[in-house]
């Protein structure tokens, strides 16, 4: 009985054993045509359904799959070639090398697209920021007014990209929305006092001790205009940030305004000149300027802060600039050059 029992045993781990070596082999070749070989045929396009291999894990925001980056590059695609640019005398056509090429390039633009949103998702999820598929609907139903209606949305969405309406909320309208609370939530902890003293210092200076305008913004103004020593030149209201323009065309010539706060810092502006070109009026702008942390840039920074794995063969993580790069040296010049590789075609925009 008991050696009845034993060979039974061995019979059985015997049985396991092989099974699980079947199961790895399986996996080994899987494997193998994904990461090494980069096999796209309909068996492992099947496996990558069921298998979530992934193409990057971000630590502390989780993983991108390789089927998730091949959606949305499928759906891209889609986009572009699903457009009528013949009328504008352009063309799409990505079976060429140069058109798999401008396709690479796109897939890098989706890869960097994911990463930032699953960083953001994590970041916006540290401060209590949730979104779910409740407050997503919201978000749809309250812009429907854009698209005519849910059936429109819907029509469009699967014509133009595959996709269902449930992918344009996860894909999105969700990133979307965890990205515009982490604004909210990174204006509300920033703290501009430093900023804010600076631009009543540089103020100051201009009207109370009338300094030259000009010197002062050569020698403290921040941002570009402080080496045409603070000269924006001549503008229209359309070309100005909204609260630029709502105090410039209210102004004197020679004036001075007081501090301006706006998305991007302080500023503080004297109208030079003012006058009508064809019916349109143009005013003559200096500035001096004072920069306040924006949003993109404190992203960025903490973008750096996560370890990024990539497992794809032909990409890379460069931690300085917190984005995934190509390895491959031509592709970097090829990107490097797209606008002239690419003439004619709209992909590239």
């Amino acid at each position: 009985m008991r050696k009845t029992n034993k060979k039974r045993h061995l019979r059985m781990l015997v049985i396991v054993i092989a099974a699980s070596a079947s199961i790895f082999a399986v996996l080994l070749f899987f494997i193998l045509g994904v990461y090494k070989y980069n096999w796209n045929n309909r068996m492992m396009q099947a496996a990558e359904k069921i298998i979530p291999f992934p193409a990057v894990y971000v630590r502390g925001a989780g993983l991108i799959s390789i089927s998730e980056v091949k959606e949305d590059k499928k759906a891209v695609q889609k986009f572009y070639e699903s457009q009528d640019f013949d009328k504008l005398g352009m063309r799409i056509d990505f079976s060429t090398d140069q058109g798999q090429q401008r396709l690479a390039v796109k897939e890098k633009g989706i890869l960097n697209k994911l990463i930032e949103n699953r960083m953001i998702e994590s970041l916006a999820k540290k401060r209590g920021i949730v979104i779910n598929d409740a407050t997503a609907d919201e978000a749809v139903n309250s812009s429907l007014s854009q698209f005519g209606n849910r059936q429109n949305l819907m029509s469009d969405l699967a014509r133009l990209y595959g996709w269902t309406l449930d992918d344009f909320k996860q894909k999105v309208v969700k990133p979307e929305l965890y990205t515009e609370k982490l604004a909210e939530a990174f204006s509300s902890e920033t703290d501009t006092g430093v900023q804010e003293s600076k631009i009543k210092s540089l103020h100051e200076r201009v009207t109370t001790k009338k300094e030259d305008f000009a010197k002062v913004a050569k020698e403290s103004s921040e941002g570009q205009s402080a080496q045409n020593s603070g000269d924006l030149g001549w503008s229209t209201k359309e070309q100005l940030i909204t609260e630029i323009a709502d105090k410039a065309f209210s102004m004197k010539p020679g004036e001075i305004s007081e501090a301006i706060s706006s998305p991007l810092g302080f500023h503080i502006i004297k109208l030079e000149e003012k006058k009508s070109d064809s019916g349109q009026d143009l005013v003559h702008l200096r500035q001096i300027f004072v920069k306040i942390p924006t949003f993109s840039d404190w992203l960025k920074d903490q973008m750096k802060k996560y370890n990024v794995m990539v497992l794809l063969r032909d990409y890379q993580w460069n931690s300085g600039e917190a984005q995934i790069e190509f390895k491959n040296q031509d592709l970097k010049k090829f990107e490097e050059n797209l606008d002239i590789n690419s003439q004619g075609d709209p992909s590239i925009f």
